[in-house]
């Protein structure tokens, strides 16, 4: 029986290390090019994003330039300052995507689902956000597996 426990235990740290990553990955991928590497690193993701791999690094900021090139630069510049006027001028992306996210659960306890359509918000990066702030306090969490919604803690 404590075989079977260990071995769940050790499938959920696998599959939380590959959340983690793949938020970190995703962070890479969407972060401004003008954002620097210390930067990055002493965020909230810089954890998780020290354990990438080089290559896992790589694909990344792979990811971040085609993206950036499919779009002509006189549009990027128009977009990304709008962005920066509505989203808090220079903020970082885990700044705006952790204050949405306090203020998406404010009225109502949502799940993983909701909170991703409501925040627009890719699935594996919330959970390594949610993993987070429920690590720390700052949300609570009631419910299992799909049913689990989450909300700003009873004292909060």
């Amino acid at each position: 029986m404590t075989e079977i426990a260990q071995l769940f235990e050790s499938a959920l740290r696998q599959n939380r290390a590959t959340l983690l990553r793949k938020a970190a990955i995703n962070t890479v991928a969407r972060m401004p090019a003008t954002t620097k590497l210390s930067e990055l690193l002493s965020s909230e993701a810089g954890a998780s994003i020290r354990q990438l791999s080089i290559s896992e690094l790589r694909e990344a900021l792979a990811a971040l330039v085609p993206a950036r090139a499919a779009r002509p630069a006189a549009a990027a510049a128009t977009t990304s300052e709008g962005e920066g006027a509505a989203n808090g001028a220079g903020e970082a992306r885990e700044v705006q995507v952790y204050k949405q996210i306090l203020t998406a659960i404010e009225d109502e306890p949502l799940t993983i689902g909701q909170l991703a359509k409501r925040i627009d918000c890719d699935i594996a990066e919330l959970r390594g956000y949610l993993a987070w702030m429920k690590k720390m306090g700052k949300i609570d969490s009631t419910g299992r597996a799909r049913a689990t919604r989450y909300h700003k803690p009873a004292g909060a």
